[in-house]
């Protein structure tokens, strides 16, 4: 089994983040996966997105045409990337930040209110993490307790104090999504 991901959006939205959280559930599962990040010289606002290849065998090249899996957090994003979403696909965004969606056929669409549920627990920047619970919920490419796992061993020491806030989204966003069949 091999999967193709792309997560985008702009500086700051934890992007990166969130890719590099996917890839080390993943490599803690005993998978073998590629982090590949793109971001622009801003730090704040520029574009960003990453992309994350989660297989069972040797992964020949970081590089995604098509992915399987789209996660986007602003238009910009959602207007680059969703063609490229390969057929029978998952599209996963928060409404609220993509207005230009126009949802083509063949593909799934999983939508989360990303930012609601951060901003219901006082954590407006941490929507990245609702998404990705959506994302694990939605895509079943790896298990939840690795996720919750990887984020006790990638969080660093000056953000240790976000890590139960952390936590509480991510469980959120997925147990949002198991509740609503697909969308929450």
């Amino acid at each position: 089994m091999g999967k193709r991901i792309i997560i985008a959006g702009s500086g700051g939205q934890g992007v990166l983040f969130f890719g590099k959280l996917l890839a080390y559930a993943a490599m803690l599962e005993g998978r073998e996966v590629t982090w590949f990040p793109s971001y622009g010289a801003e730090m704040r606002g520029g574009t960003a997105n990453c992309t994350v290849i989660i297989s069972d065998r040797m992964i020949g090249s970081p590089v995604i045409r098509n992915p399987d899996v789209l996660v986007v957090m602003n238009d910009d994003s959602y207007r680059r990337f969703v063609e490229r979403l390969s057929p029978g696909g998952i599209l996963i965004y928060d409404p609220s930040q993509i207005r230009s969606a126009t949802p083509r056929g063949g593909i799934r669409l999983v939508t989360t209110p990303a930012g609601a549920i951060a901003s219901s627990m006082n954590n407006a920047g941490l929507a990245n993490m609702a998404l990705m619970g959506a994302f694990i919920a939605a895509a079943g490419i790896v298990d939840i307790k690795s996720a919750l796992s990887a984020l006790d061993e990638i969080t660093p020491a000056h953000r240790r104090e976000l890590l139960k806030v952390n936590k509480d989204i991510l469980m959120k966003g997925y147990d949002g999504l198991q509740d609503s069949n697909g969308t929450c």
